[in-house]
């Protein structure tokens, strides 16, 4: 028979099915995490799962309420147009930087292959679909834009998180127009004109923002 004990998992792997389970709705945004149940269903001591609960805490994905507990973070209107306006210029930044690269043909093939599936999700109005295409659309840009710099400060403002709080009409509404944008953003990144892709790129992220001003205040705090 063997024993051989089961391998230990990484604190690491425990975040990533955290915030996994968050991405797909297991979570919902204001809801409670209970420490005790995570312990027990990643085999792990409790001191274990109150150090990812900070760091998930400092990535965004959670906040701790006092003399309540541990939460999944659920986003102000404020706070969601704050991380807007930052990402507008950064989102901007990046496209301006990709339009200035000497793009692979690697990299002209992965830009054309987002853009079609996304036009493919929009036709089909599958919103789950341009969702995340949408996002790779935009972390492949700024890989493309290749500046640490400007990557580590996106990563921070652009949590896709937000969104499980907004209404399934958010993206429906706007995926036409929104798609439209990335067509203008494609092609400018394509034809090599930085003036041309920033702008687009600002546009679109500004664009959004207006969308969630003009939300009802029943999907905030």
């Amino acid at each position: 028979m063997d024993t051989k004990p089961a391998a230990r998992i990484s604190d690491s792997a425990i975040c990533d099915g955290i915030k996994t389970r968050i991405h797909r709705g297991g979570y919902a945004p204001g809801q409670r995490l209970i420490e005790v149940d995570l312990a027990e269903e990643f085999s792990v001591g409790r001191g274990r799962i109150r150090e990812i609960f900070k760091t998930l805490v400092g990535e965004g994905y959670l906040e701790f309420i006092k003399n309540r507990g541990v939460y999944v973070r659920r986003f102000t209107r404020a706070e969601i147009l704050e991380m807007g306006r930052v990402r507008e210029v950064l989102e901007g930044l990046a496209a301006r930087l990709a339009a200035e690269t000497e793009l692979t043909v690697e990299q002209r093939a992965l830009l054309r292959a987002l853009q079609n599936r996304m036009d493919e999700a929009e036709a089909s109005n599958d919103v789950d679909r341009y969702n995340s295409e949408n996002f790779q659309y935009h972390a492949a840009i700024c890989a493309i834009a290749n500046n640490r710099h400007v990557e580590q400060s996106l990563a921070r403002v652009r949590l896709p998180l937000y969104r499980l709080q907004l209404p399934r009409s958010f993206s429906s509404d706007s995926m036409a127009s929104s798609n439209r944008d990335h067509q203008v953003i494609t092609s400018s990144i394509l034809a090599g004109k930085p003036d041309a892709a920033e702008a687009a790129m600002r546009a679109h992220v500004h664009a959004g923002n207006q969308h969630v001003a003009r939300l009802a205040e029943e999907h905030f705090r």
